[in-house]
């Protein structure tokens, strides 16, 4: 009798796991669609579209001189005394020869530590973290442009499709839907 209990909480426990997971079949067919899509639009109409799905999701741009990239501040999502996740965004259009437009978009995110006091380091501990200072007073962030504290793990650097499929949707919303139904379909098929 456990074992059949056993079995039937895993299958219970898989099932909501497979309804619910991190993503989708859709979604990363969707994703990896808007990465081959060229248009055929001018740059300016392109980029302005990426601003507007930028604007929505709460970031500003900096100020940029190529009219072919937008960069945003760092976003700050957590609080400082546990931890925080730093984000920005890149979004840059390449002209193509055939006077189309490919977008790519990235992320670049890092996580910080709790705001805490390094621990007193001793003379001969200089060699193993140079860079370090303790700190002997709270530190208070005050700039428009923050830079990572010193403890973080390392920025990375990752394509974001999603954002890339954001503006795909704004720039040629029937096409988008054209896709959408087309995955639901290969999807449902067990394409996947």
């Amino acid at each position: 009798m456990p074992t059949q209990r056993w079995h039937r909480v895993m299958s219970v426990f898989v099932g909501a796991l497979t309804m619910t997971g991190c993503a989708t079949p859709q979604k990363g067919l969707l994703e990896r669609t808007s990465s081959y899509v060229l248009y055929d639009l001018p740059t300016g109409t392109v980029m302005q579209a990426a601003a507007e799905v930028l604007g929505e999701r709460g970031y500003t741009l900096l100020p940029s001189t190529d009219p072919r990239l937008l960069h945003t501040p760092w976003k700050v999502d957590g609080n400082f005394d546990m931890g925080s996740r730093w984000s920005r965004l890149y979004i840059e259009s390449r002209p193509r020869p055939d006077g189309r437009v490919r977008v790519r978009a990235y992320e670049l995110y890092a996580s910080t530590y709790g705001r805490t006091q390094l621990l007193p380091a001793m003379p001969a501990d200089q060699a193993y973290a140079p860079d370090e200072q303790s700190h002997t007073t709270p530190t208070v962030l005050i700039a428009s442009e923050p830079s990572l504290p010193i403890h973080s793990s390392r920025p990375v650097m990752r394509r974001n499709l999603e954002l890339e499929w954001a503006i795909l949707e704004r720039l040629n919303p029937q096409f988008a839907g054209r896709v959408k139904e087309q995955v639901d379909r290969y999807v449902a098929q067990g394409g996947h």
